[in-house]
């Protein structure tokens, strides 16, 4: 098969969650509140996949593998190549506790990766870097991004885990043959909608009107680049915070259930996203409106129309193909 996009036998339903807790949000304080609730918004998020039989890729932050760190000689994670932001003052772990799960819980999270791995319906554990770095921004250099996912893959394989799916940060798409050169097979690329070229400021305004006027989801097709498996996103599942907290969680709903019926009818992948982080904003909401959207996905599949894969399971089903 020539490098290109693919079509699919049936839709496809992927779901791929940004773990990260305090990484993805460096010293924001006003989070600290979603942080206490982040673990038991994740109990309840598996629970949910184990009532529906629901699969995911949960993108883990590589330091959230573990329960304690330390500095050697003052130095903490050392084999680790820093980035080089312009921004950046002083050492870029300067925000590592270098303590331990009890005393500074929102960075760190092996009991997480634990009740992943334990969840009754199949689930994977994707990679998010380990410190949560920009890749595409100048300072992040190919030994930098190299030294990190080598640190994630030495984590997960202490748990008899092999990464094979990874998401970038903040959705910044770069040095994808690095990736590549590690072993991954497939990546979430940015959403595929209108509007992903536009500038950044631009891209938010136009992802808030969307979301306001509860505009129908595109189904997006896999993409093989640079030898690796791009899964674009289709929807993120947006939280409660800000402007997004006075649009009705039947929106999202709607939104979701468009995005299944366009993979149905196009036989394309629905790939839906967000952060456990997110769900902290309303608990009892999000998760509520997640139920109704598997309660659909359910119902599709029933009929023989739609299946449920992680984003590892898309690339060797993918690879199988070529």
């Amino acid at each position: 098969m020539q490098e290109g996009e693919i079509k699919l036998e049936k839709g496809v339903f992927i779901i791929s969650l940004d773990t990260e807790l305090a990484w993805g949000t460096r010293n924001l304080e006003k989070y600290g509140g979603h942080y206490q609730k982040t673990r038991e918004a994740i109990d309840r998020l598996l629970n949910l996949f184990a009532k529906y039989d629901i699969k995911a890729t949960w993108a883990v932050v590589g330091h959230l593998f573990l329960d304690e760190c330390k500095k050697v000689d003052g130095v903490v994670h050392p084999k680790i190549v820093r980035p080089q932001y312009k921004d950046l003052k002083g050492d870029w772990f300067n925000i590592d506790p270098a303590s331990n799960i009890n005393i500074a819980p929102e960075w760190y999270g092996k009991d997480i990766v634990e009740k992943i791995i334990n969840c009754k319906a199949k689930q994977e554990i994707g990679c998010h870097t380990f410190s949560h770095i920009d890749v595409s921004k100048e300072g992040c250099s190919e030994e930098c991004f190299g030294s990190e996912l080598d640190e994630c893959k030495k984590m997960a394989s202490a748990f008899g885990l092999q990464l094979a799916s990874f998401v970038y940060p903040r959705n910044r798409v770069a040095l994808i043959d690095v990736l590549k050169d590690k072993g991954f097979l497939c990546y979430r690329d940015r959403d595929d909608n209108c509007f992903k070229n536009s500038e950044e400021r631009l891209r938010r305004l136009a992802h808030a009107v969307d979301n306001y006027l509860c505009l129908p989801v595109k189904a997006t097709t896999p993409k093989k680049t640079n030898g690796i498996w791009s899964l674009p996103g289709s929807y993120f599942y947006i939280h409660k915070d800000g402007w997004a907290k006075f649009i009705p969680i039947s929106f999202r709903v709607r939104k979701a259930k468009t995005g299944i019926d366009s993979a149905i009818s196009n036989k394309q992948i629905f790939h839906l996203w967000f952060h456990p982080f997110n769900l902290a904003s309303d608990p009892d909401g999000l998760i509520y409106g997640l139920e109704k959207i598997f309660i659909y996905f359910k119902k599709m599949k029933a009929e023989g129309l739609i299946e449920n894969m992680t984003m590892g399971e898309m690339a060797n089903y993918l690879n199988s193909k070529s």
